[in-house]
C-alpha cells in the first residue's frame, strides 16, 4: 500500500490543528496577547476551527472582572472557561466566564472565584 506524504504526516500526528488569528484582537491586547493551544476530543478540523472562533469572540471584549463565592473547593477551575449559572447578575441562563483566580476557604468549603466576564 502506498501512502502519500500528506497522509503519512496526518497518520503520524497525534491531533488535527486549526489556527485562527485576529489582527484587531492582537492589536487590542498588544504585548499581553497570548497564543492558546488546546487539545480536545474534537475529531474534525471544522470543530477545532469553530472552537478557535468561539475563543476569539470571547476575547474581543469588553470585559468586567468580578468575584463570585461558590460552594466547594474549586482550585480545579483556575485558568479555565466555565459556564456559571446563578440567579444574580444576569447569569440566569448561564454565562461563559474565564477563571483568573481562586481563593479557597477550606474551613467552610467555599471558593471565591475572580473571573473575567465578557460584557454583552
Amino acid at each position: 500500500m502506498t501512502v502519500d506524504a500528506a497522509q503519512a504526516q496526518w497518520l503520524r500526528d497525534g491531533a488535527v490543528f486549526a489556527v485562527a488569528t485576529d489582527a484587531a484582537i492582537a492589536a487590542a491586547w498588544g504585548e499581553d496577547a497570548l497564543e492558546t493551544r488546546i487539545t480536545s476530543p474534537l475529531a474534525l478540523a471544522a470543530g477545532a476551527s469553530a472552537e478557535a472562533t468561539r475563543q476569539q469572540d470571547f476575547l474581543e471584549g469588553p470585559f468586567a472582572i468580578e468575584t463570585h463565592d461558590v460552594p466547594g473547593l474549586r482550585s480545579d477551575l483556575l485558568g479555565r472557561p466555565v459556564t456559571l449559572t446563578s440567579s444574580h447578575l444576569g447569569y440566569d441562563a448561564g454565562l461563559i466566564i474565564f477563571v483568573l483566580g481562586v481563593d479557597e476557604q477550606e474551613r467552610v468549603e467555599r471558593t471565591t472565584l475572580t473571573v473575567l466576564r465578557k460584557l454583552t
